[in-house]
């Protein structure tokens, strides 16, 4: 949630913290609102397919995201 009402934070490395699919689910949703992250690294999170596919979808929505670091996912 604080992804949603962020309006200061440009980058975010979340590498290696095994957010897994809920947690991606959930910064997906809050991509679709964000408008001020530019770069987020989720390499090494145990992400899988359908949780890549949601914030795929989120970033149809979003304009501001740069640069997204999904490498290294299940």
């Amino acid at each position: 949630k604080s992804l949603e009402v962020n309006n200061t934070l440009h980058t975010l490395n979340l590498r290696c913290n095994d957010i897994g699919p809920k947690g991606a689910n959930c910064i997906a949703k809050s991509l679709e609102v964000n408008n001020t992250l530019h770069t987020l690294n989720l390499r090494y999170n145990n992400i899988d397919s359908e949780s890549v596919e949601c914030i795929a979808k989120s970033l149809e929505i979003n304009n501001t995201l740069h640069t997204l670091n999904l490498r290294s996912n299940d």
